[in-house]
């Protein structure tokens, strides 16, 4: 069981943002290592992220089972940190996060196993209980939904005496959750704006910098102004600043065949954000290298 426990361990440290798969299933079978897995869409959901601010005290989720058979899924808190190059990696139990201040003690769900029928859907109702003593902050959970998946049969060769282990990879979905409490306030900027050539249009790179006592969360666009006529080049949707981490470097693709000297980067808010409303959080602008 140690040794079972150890390489989940090591597997599960995976970097995630928004689908993501977990290795789960472990069995020692055969004389090699075998990985079977499902589409990543094999469970969707209704909302991007959950946030529970001013007087909202409840919401609901909905799973969708987009196959084409029964699906089981179960629900459960899990821990990740965002850091500047990262993104999100999963705080295992001998990891320090005590900078970080977690909500899944707030917030009660049900149901928390369910069997959806092909195509079907299935609402998961969540209730905030926040405490009386509660200090003015964000606070953070991620709601992890696996898919339930059987490993498919297999049959070792007879003659080999060497033990394996045998995997089935499942997909899931973390979908974070936010609690927000008191006067909370964010900015953003973005500093260090690099635009590259390359064979399949641009890179673009910069860092993206957060000051306050709760996260930011928004969308970005990548703007040709060449030629006084503004170009829409990319788009790049949900990209978060959590408050462990004052920045993140970002470096994105932008494949266009449109020649472009000079692109305007803007990050605008999630329009059901309370505070922005879907307001610009900050811009800046990269000349081609």
């Amino acid at each position: 069981m140690k040794l079972k426990k150890n390489m989940f361990n090591k597997l599960t440290k995976i970097h995630v943002a928004g689908l993501c798969a977990a290795a789960f299933c472990m069995l020692l079978t055969a004389t090699v290592l075998l990985m079977t897995s499902e589409p990543a869409h094999a469970v969707r959901v209704s909302l991007k992220r959950i946030v529970f601010d001013g007087s909202k005290r409840s919401e609901i989720l909905t799973l969708i089972n987009n196959t084409a058979e029964p699906k089981t899924y179960r629900l459960g808190w899990r821990k990740y940190r965002m850091d500047e190059t990262m993104s999100l990696r999963s705080i295992e139990e001998d990891d320090d996060a005590s900078d970080i201040l977690w909500a899944d003690e707030m917030i009660r769900y049900a149901p928390r196993r369910v069997t959806i029928q092909p195509g079907g859907t299935q609402q998961v109702r969540l209730l905030l209980r926040r405490p009386k003593d509660i200090q003015e902050a964000e606070y953070r959970a991620h709601l992890w939904i696996i898919t339930e998946t059987e490993p498919e049969s297999f049959s070792p060769d007879p003659g080999s005496k060497k033990q394996s282990i045998r995997l089935a990879v499942q997909p899931a979905i973390s979908l974070p959750v936010f609690v927000r409490h008191g006067n909370l306030s964010v900015k953003s900027s973005i500093t260090n704006p690099v635009l590259t050539k390359t064979a399949e249009g641009y890179d673009i790179a910069f860092t993206l910098n957060r000051e306050g006592n709760r996260s930011i969360y928004g969308d970005f666009d990548f703007i040709c102004k060449d030629g006084g006529q503004d170009t829409v080049l990319r788009k790049i949707r949900g990209l978060a600043v959590y408050p462990e981490t004052d920045y993140r470097n970002l470096k994105f693709e932008i494949p266009t065949a449109t020649s472009c000297s000079t692109v305007q980067i803007v990050y605008r808010s999630d329009p059901n954000d309370r505070d922005f409303a879907g307001a610009v959080l900050s811009e800046a602008t990269a000349t081609l290298q």
